[in-house]
């Protein structure tokens, strides 16, 4: 025939009814030979139009995929079947109960598909004679496909059709070609020979038109030619395009890599340069002091001067000299032991006595030198240098109404937890009530770039400008007569109170700080704080507010609103890993912290793990704080230290923690348990006093007595909890952890806005 190449190509396909379903793309799926098949597979379900299809083998998801894809878009009353475990060694029959829903994982979860968890002869039992019109073995050797062959041969009905991956494969231990060799000389047939080869065999003696015109073609080299083309030219279109997927995703991963890369680099840069500029204030401060000392001396020495020029102007003067008699007979009169001992040496009668004290040479002099000898110090003196610094303010009579965050530093460091929280308050606070924001610090120089870090992180906005001062080393700051206050601990708002009204200072109460202290000064200053019936407090959590009420802390009982803290999934979202991987355990170790308990901590880690509680295999163990010790665990493991972590770091290292024990000796839930049931981990924390349980966040976090049994059981639950996935999961997705920080502060901001 004399037509054009396009033209005798559309007559050759003609016979097979090819539509637009050749050109359906399927779901997404990680690339495998199968690929190249789906166009075939979305038309041989268009042609066959099966009422069965089973799947034998370990399935990829790609040909089930396009079965089921095919089925749901033609509409068609079509049941489907996956039996997955081919080739495993034979377990106690289950049965029925071994059926169950596809996952959906595997591109199978459509409510006509079902997975049979089974070997392929333990589910041909669940199958009749003439049941199944569409079989797909997907074995991994010809011996398999055999064996499933004969297995299944009888379940074909008149119209059933086989499909056997593999057929064009040479390779040494897969020698299917041979048995389809075998089984193409028996049956009609048409084989693929793109995509490692798929063999199509017809068994049924009722085959649609367009399967037989399939299988005719085979006989027909320009035919079989045409269609295999055909087919291989759509094939390779859908990898191409799943390839070119995997690229596109590879790059984004890359991308994501530099940038959290970058994002280190700059936060290490930003590290370094907090410490230089800490360095430097520090040494500021140790020159202004030893300014201070020099310049003290020089007082001392030019006093002492001074009194040795009056000494000897005295000894010198007439009236020293005549009033000396006098001198001496008072001092006899009165028996003063050096001039009894000057009379008796003049006598002869006795000689110094060892220890006595000399004779005063002048004592005129010790009335005329001032009372304050070197070495001592004036009382208000020694005060101020052992309470914390008041601010200084000095008046602002034309300002207008400002908020101020009184906290001691903003920088990298301190950004986790409480000073975060504090930041998004006072941004919240100032937008709500439409006044300037100032942020004070008063033991570091503040990093701007650091508020920003935590409003974007946490999602809150703030269009404002922000002035950022310092207060330390005396530094006074402006003060206008109606501005509020939000201070952050209880000697930031002593210092406020040197300087506002009560009623203007808003304390933003995060723990029971007076747990912080032993009974002392330190203790009572904060009790006094806590006390103060004029201020308005922002309590952490309702727990701790109503602990601190019932406790009988009379500032809390007076004027406070409690908030619930928010996580944002921004920050705080669980990371699944595909496939397996090492788990990790996170213990927050800040030795010099108390209420952290850092020795019951190492005592409970170390007995769970001689215990065989926590595995010593497959697990890495990891020590996040500050100041943490290098100390080796049972079995010689040495734990990951994590100190000082910039914000992101710490946020990706949290979402990959499997189980956590973090421990807190107040009221207070404290935030790392927290963090880490907000972002998929179960976590292990003590209670104390009304904190028996936190389940009313989420059930992945348990509350334990702080003995070293409890806490070990409580970790052998979590790691139960940990590795068994669909629950792990469902509490996860259960929690009722705050999310919204504007939501969280909704109330707090009535309150003060009222």
């Amino acid at each position: 025939m004399n037509l054009p190449a396009r033209a005798r190509r559309d007559m050759l396909l003609a016979g097979i009814e090819i539509g637009p379903e050749v050109d359906w793309m399927p779901g997404p799926h990680r690339p495998t030979a199968w690929h190249v098949h789906v166009p075939f597979a979305f038309w041989l379900v268009k042609a066959l139009r099966p009422r069965s299809i089973v799947e034998l083998g370990r399935p990829n998801g790609v040909a089930y995929g396009a079965f089921c894809q095919a089925v749901e878009r033609l509409g068609l009353a079509t049941r489907c079947f996956a039996v997955e475990r081919m080739g495993e060694p034979a377990r106690p029959r289950e049965g029925l109960a071994r059926l169950g829903p596809a996952r959906q994982a595997d591109g199978r979860g459509h409510p006509f598909s079902t997975l049979l968890r089974m070997r392929p002869e333990e589910a041909r039992t669940h199958f009749d004679r003439g049941d199944v019109d569409l079989l797909h073995i997907n074995a991994p050797d010809d011996e398999q496909v055999a064996a499933a062959f004969r297995g299944w041969r009888d379940t074909l009905s008149d119209r059933g059709i086989v499909l056997i991956h593999n057929t064009n494969l040479r390779e040494r231990h897969n020698a299917v070609w041979r048995l389809w060799r075998e089984l193409r000389a028996a049956h009609p047939h048409f084989e693929f020979l793109h995509g490692h080869g798929l063999g199509v065999l017809g068994l049924g003696a009722a085959l649609p038109e367009p399967c037989r015109a399939l299988f005719a073609a085979a006989g027909e080299a320009d035919e079989a030619f045409a269609i295999r083309r055909f087919f291989a030219t759509r094939g390779e279109a859908v990898r191409d395009h799943f390839a070119l997927q995997a690229l596109e995703a590879r790059l984004a991963e890359m991308e994501e890599t530099v940038l959290t890369e970058r994002d280190t680099a700059v936060a290490a840069r930003d590290e370094a340069r907090n410490q230089a500029q800490a360095a430097a204030a520090e040494r500021d401060r140790l020159l202004a002091e030893l300014g201070a000392v020099r310049a003290e001396r020089d007082a001392t020495l030019a006093d002492a001067q001074r009194a040795r020029q009056l000494r000897d102007a005295v000894i010198r003067s007439t009236s020293w000299r005549i009033t000396k008699p006098m001198r001496i007979a008072v001092g006899l009169a009165r028996r003063e032991p050096s001039y009894v001992a000057q009379l008796k040496r003049a006598l002869g009668r006795a000689s110094p006595v060892p220890g006595s004290l000399p004779a005063p040479t002048m004592p005129l002099l010790e009335a005329l030198l001032p009372n304050s000898l070197p070495g001592t110090t004036e009382v208000h003196g020694y005060l101020a240098a052992h309470l914390p610094a008041p601010l200084t303010t000095f008046p602002e009579t034309a300002a207008p109404r400002r908020l101020t965050l009184v906290t001691d530093s903003i920088n990298a460091g301190h950004l986790f937890g409480g000073v975060g929280t504090a930041v998004v308050l006072a941004a919240l606070l100032a937008r709500r009530l439409e006044v300037p924001l100032r942020v004070v610090t008063r033991i570091e120089a503040p990093e701007p770039r650091n508020f920003g870090t935590v409003l974007s992180a946490h999602g809150v906005r703030y269009d404002g400008n922000v002035e950022f001062l310092h207060a330390g080393n005396g530094r006074a700051i402006p003060m206008g007569a109606e501005d509020l206050l939000l201070t952050t601990s209880w000697w930031s708002t002593w210092t406020a109170l040197r300087a506002v009204r009560p009623d203007r200072i808003l304390y933003l109460l995060q723990e029971d700080e007076r747990m912080f202290y032993p009974a002392g000064d330190e203790q009572l200053r904060c009790r006094e704080v806590m006390d103060e019936t004029r201020i308005r407090f922002v309590v952490n959590t309702t727990a701790l507010r109503d602990y601190l009420i019932a406790d009988g802390v009379r500032g809390v009982a007076a004027d406070s609103v409690a908030f619930e803290p928010a996580f944002p999934e921004t920050i705080y979202h669980r990371e699944t890993q595909p496939g397996p991987r090492q788990r990790r355990f996170f213990f927050y170790a800040r030795p010099k912290n108390d209420r952290n308990l850092f020795l019951r901590g190492l005592e409970a880690i170390a007995a769970a793990m001689e215990r065989g509680v926590l595995p010593t295999a497959g697990w890495s163990y990891h020590f996040v704080g500050k100041d943490v010790p290098r100390i080796s665990l049972p079995g010689g493991i040495q734990p990951e230290i994590a100190q000082n972590l910039p914000w992101a770091t710490y946020a990706a290292l949290i979402r990959s923690i499997d189980v956590g024990l973090s421990l807190m000796f107040t009221p207070h839930p404290s935030y790392p348990p927290l963090d880490l049931a907000a972002s998929g981990a179960v976590v292990v924390t003590n209670q104390f006093g009304p904190k028996q349980s936190l389940e009313r966040y989420s059930r992945n976090i348990l509350c334990a007595e702080p003995s070293v049994d409890a806490l070990v059981a409580a970790l052998g639950e979590a790691v139960q909890l940990a590795q068994d996935e669909p629950r792990r999961e469902t509490n996860f997705r259960d929690s009722r952890i705050g999310r919204d920080w504007e939501a969280a502060f909704a109330p707090v901001l009535d309150h003060i806005a009222r």
